[in-house]
């Protein structure tokens, strides 16, 4: 049993003759971070005062501001899709904000009040709410998610692909979405 890092998937894999690992996500959730070590901290990298106050055209989103940290199958489908991406959120009242920030640049921000679609900004080189999005759409037309039951093979060098009926997705060693 493994996990990926920065996601709540748990990984049941045998080992095969080559090293090379065989398995499935379970079902079960578990609460992971990526080992560290010394003062670094997994916000590292991002920018969030980009994220906080970034200006760009306003558009409005088509679903509810989320607290993506609590929805840990939306977090590990987007931890897979954009290694490091990170989160935040507040809630004051009526006003809801996420924020999502990137250490390749990108950022996004969407602040929404009362029952009202959010208005969202991004900027950089990724759009991650679009991202965040087209994760959410598929959870809606599908009813689930496909990293829950996912079959799982890491080859030697950390290479991991995950499938589940028609989705697949390969993900580097080095992209930080590897085996822990």
């Amino acid at each position: 049993m493994a996990t990926l890092a920065d996601t709540s998937l748990i990984v049941v894999a045998d080992r095969q003759d080559d090293g090379t690992l065989l398995g499935h996500t379970t079902w079960d959730r578990g609460g992971f971070m990526s080992a560290r070590s010394g003062d670094d901290h997994p916000d590292d990298g991002v920018d969030w005062t980009a994220a906080a106050t970034g200006e760009g055209t306003p558009e409005t989103g088509r679903y509810p501001v989320l607290d993506v940290a609590q929805a840990w199958d939306v977090q590990s489908m987007l931890a897979l899709l954009c290694p490091g991406v990170r989160h935040r959120y507040s809630a004051d009242g009526e006003r809801r904000t996420a924020l999502m920030a990137h250490p390749d640049g990108s950022w996004a921000r969407a602040e929404a009040r009362g029952q009202e679609p959010p208005v969202v900004y991004q900027g950089g080189p990724r759009r991650l709410w679009d991202l965040l999005d087209g994760v959410r759409d598929h959870w809606l037309r599908h009813g689930e998610l496909p990293v829950r039951g996912a079959w799982v093979r890491v080859t030697p060098d950390g290479r991991t692909t995950l499938m589940r009926g028609r989705w697949k997705l390969q993900v580097k060693a080095d992209q930080g979405a590897g085996i822990s």
